[in-house]
C-alpha cells in the first residue's frame, strides 16, 4: 500500500531530527511540551517538534499541500484520556492515524491491544522519521501490545481504508474540503463499526452534519464520534 516516491530514498536521515531541533529552541516550553521532551528522551524517539510541510517535501506532497495544517503532536495526556473515552475492546478495531507526522500517536496506541495499528501520512520525510521511531519504540518497549505498526506514505484522500471495525485518529490534519471528502468516504465505505476520534475539532460541523456519525464525548480539546456498523 506504501507509495513509492520520486528521489525517497534520497532524502537524508536525520534531517527531520536536525529541523525538529531547531525549531524546538524557538517554541514555548510549557508543561505539554517538556512532557513531550521527555517522552522522547527517554524512548530514544523525535517527535517533538512543530514543522510546515512545506519547509519539508513539498516537491513530493503535491496538490495535497495546499489544504495540510502542519506538523504538532498530541499531547500526552489528552491522547489517554480520548483513548479512554472509547467505549471498545480494543483487539476487535484496527487504529488508523490520519495525518501520522512523526509517528507519536501510533506510538502511544500500540501500548493498547489493538489488532491492527496504521499511520497515514502524505510527507515522505515524516514517514521515514515515523518508520525510524517505531523501529526505536519497539526496542525500548517490546513489552507494547499491537507489534504490528506500519506507516503508509499517502495522501488520506485516495488511501484506502482497511476492512472490519475501525478507529479513525485525526488531530486537525487539513482543512475543510479535505475534511469533508474524507468524512463522505468513511460514511460510505466502512462497512464495519467506526469510531472518529478528532482532536482539535476545527471543522467539527463537517461531523456533525453527517447523518451517520453520533457524537459520543466532547473533552473540548477534542471529540468521539460514532459511526454503528451497517446491518
Amino acid at each position: 500500500m506504501d507509495t513509492v516516491f520520486p528521489r525517497m530514498r534520497e532524502w537524508p536521515r536525520g534531517a527531520v531530527e536536525r529541523h525538529a531541533g531547531m525549531m524546538s529552541g524557538s517554541l514555548r516550553v510549557g508543561s505539554g511540551r517538556r512532557s513531550g521532551q521527555r517522552f522522547d528522551a527517554r524512548h530514544g524517539v523525535v517527535t517533538e517538534a512543530l514543522i510546515f510541510l512545506g519547509e519539508l517535501d513539498p516537491e513530493h506532497i503535491g496538490d495535497a499541500l495546499a489544504d495540510a495544517t502542519h506538523y504538532e503532536p498530541t499531547p500526552l495526556a489528552q491522547f489517554d484520556e480520548l483513548l479512554r473515552a472509547l467505549p471498545i475492546a480494543h483487539d476487535e478495531y484496527t487504529f488508523v492515524d490520519i495525518g501520522a507526522g512523526m509517528g507519536r500517536v501510533l506510538l502511544l496506541a500500540s501500548t493498547k491491544p489493538f489488532k491492527h495499528i496504521v499511520g497515514v501520512e502524505v510527507s515522505p520525510a515524516l514517514c521515514q522519521t515515523a518508520r525510524d521511531n517505531v523501529t526505536k519504540w519497539r526496542e525500548s518497549r517490546p513489552d507494547a501490545h499491537c507489534k504490528d505498526v506500519r506507516v503508509v506514505c499517502k495522501d488520506a484522500a485516495s488511501f484506502r481504508f482497511p476492512n472490519g471495525n475501525l478507529v479513525f485518529y485525526l488531530y486537525n490534519p487539513f482543512g475543510e474540503s479535505t475534511m469533508r471528502r474524507l468524512v463522505y468516504r468513511i460514511a460510505q465505505e466502512c462497512s464495519g463499526s467506526v469510531f472518529l476520534v478528532y482532536h482539535t475539532p476545527v471543522h467539527r460541523d463537517v461531523v456533525d452534519e453527517n447523518r451517520c456519525f453520533t457524537p459520543l464525548v466532547d473533552l473540548g480539546f477534542g471529540r468521539v464520534y460514532e459511526k454503528k456498523a451497517a446491518t
